[in-house]
């Protein structure tokens, strides 16, 4: 992974934010209203209906005013972009029918968004398997940076602390200078972090017991990483927060749970590998799916930014 400099701000102009009306969708939009309002930004609330059933003989659609589900929709989407609750940030009511992932897909090239909010139900394991998750599969397909708030997450008032989960990707090259901003704005600390797998102990006689060489081998595994973790950000950077370069030898997501936990970050920020539409769809939707598990249990926000 190459060495990055912070060079300016990055804002987000446009942003999108998609609801379903459900609790998760709610903290979602308040907390795309609190982005939008510092910086200053354009919101976007969408909401996607279900495709209408096909008929085995064609019929012209129903006027809009006799569309029972498309008023109800527009009464509800009325509703959460009340001034009660998102205040007077500019914002545009978006309404359309199709697949969820599609209509999303197709708002951020026509509205050019740079920012996707989602809340997601937390949906794991083979529950999730079985139901799919929109939330992970705009994540890894949206063009844009995605910040998906999950049923524990909670939206600090000021993001002040920051975890990059790296894995040295290219993934994460496109990620880490999101990291440094988030956590320059408000002069506060990013954290780095790398995991490496736990090694495995040897069998050697009557019992198990690590290999003589075992704590050698993690020493310079550790100094290994750690010096890749400083090679990201030089010391003239331009960063007038706080770093912490950290390597864990932990299995993730829970390594990265973890981290964030003890240092109660406000925000999390990862790269993820692109999906495809048909077999690297279907592996991103598999049980043990590194991002979408972070973001079904971190007690933050994630970003996430796709290769």
């Amino acid at each position: 992974m190459t060495t990055l400099e912070l060079e300016k701000s990055l804002t987000f102009k446009n942003i999108l934010v998609a609801t379903d009306f459900s609790e998760s969708s709610k903290h979602a939009l308040q907390c795309a209203v609190a982005i939008t309002d510092l910086n200053q930004s354009q919101l976007f609330v969408l909401h996607a209906l279900l495709p209408e059933p096909r008929m085995p003989v064609p019929l012209d659609p129903l006027p809009s005013r006799a569309d029972r589900d498309l008023s109800e929709a527009k009464l509800k989407l009325e509703g959460v972009t009340s001034p009660e609750l998102i205040g007077h940030v500019h914002h545009k009511e978006i309404l359309e029918r199709g697949p969820v992932g599609e209509v999303v897909l197709d708002v951020i090239q026509r509205e050019n968004i740079d920012l996707l909010v989602l809340g997601t139900h937390g949906r794991t394991g083979l529950k999730k398997l079985v139901l799919g998750s929109i939330a992970e599969e705009l994540f890894r397909r949206a063009p844009c940076p995605v910040l998906t708030v999950g049923p524990s997450a909670v939206l600090s008032r000021e993001i002040r602390k920051v975890l990059f989960a790296t894995d040295f990707g290219s993934a994460s090259v496109q990620a880490l200078p999101y990291a440094m901003d988030f956590a320059n704005q408000r002069e506060g600390k990013l954290t780095l972090l790398h995991l490496v797998s736990p090694m495995p102990v040897e069998y050697v006689g009557p019992a198990w017991y690590p290999g003589t060489d075992v704590v050698e081998r993690k020493d310079a595994s550790k100094s290994k990483c750690l010096q890749q973790l400083r090679n990201l950000l030089p010391s003239n950077s331009g960063l007038k927060c706080e770093v912490e370069h950290l390597v864990e030898f932990h299995f993730a997501p829970e390594g990265i749970l973890n981290t964030a936990a003890e240092r109660e970050v406000d925000l999390i920020v990862m790269g993820v590998k692109q999906s495809g539409t048909n077999v690297s769809r279907l592996a991103a939707h598999m049980p043990w799916a590194i991002a979408y598990e972070v973001v079904c249990q971190a007690a933050c926000p994630v970003l996430t930014i796709r290769a």
